[in-house]
């Protein structure tokens, strides 16, 4: 049986996205973390064939923001390679037929002044409404840390 053909990258990280989520802290991370709302918007532009480059913006509802460049590079019709100011050693995202996921990767943010070395894996899946749901697990140490959900929403 042939599994299915991966998605078209340029489906879902072309143009803009705008999307809402939340973030949900677990364990100790409550300490310091609380459960908000979240925005993200984003666009996507396609740089060569197989290289582009995303911006994004994570906006919660306390007022801490984070934006990031990455850029991308198709590796394999069900790979890419993702480098960004937060993931200096990159991440490796495998395309399914349905969405993507990215594996297991460092990723260094600021929270409030503080530097934290994260570990993120992350998947997202797009559905029949159009509509790009996707979690974003993040860790300390493997120990779950927060989830962040979000629906996004891609526009041309």
């Amino acid at each position: 049986m042939n599994a299915a053909a991966p998605i078209d990258p340029r489906r879902v990280f072309s143009g803009t996205w705008r999307g809402t989520g939340e973030l949900i802290p677990h364990g100790l991370a409550r300490l310091v973390l609380r459960r908000e709302a979240v925005r993200l918007t984003g666009s996507g532009e396609w740089l060569t064939p197989t290289l582009w480059r995303v911006r994004e913006r994570f906006e919660l509802a306390s007022g801490w923001s984070f934006e990031r460049r990455m850029f991308m590079e198709l590796m394999a019709p069900d790979r890419v390679r993702a480098t960004a100011d937060d993931i200096p050693l990159g991440a490796d995202v495998l395309l399914t037929s349905d969405g993507f996921r990215f594996l297991r990767f460092r990723s260094w943010l600021v929270y409030r002044g503080m530097r934290f070395r994260l570990g993120c894996t992350s998947e997202a899946r797009l559905e029949a409404s159009g509509a790009l749901v996707g979690e974003v697990r993040l860790d300390w140490l493997r120990i779950p840390a927060a989830t962040l959900t979000l629906s996004i929403r891609v526009e041309a």
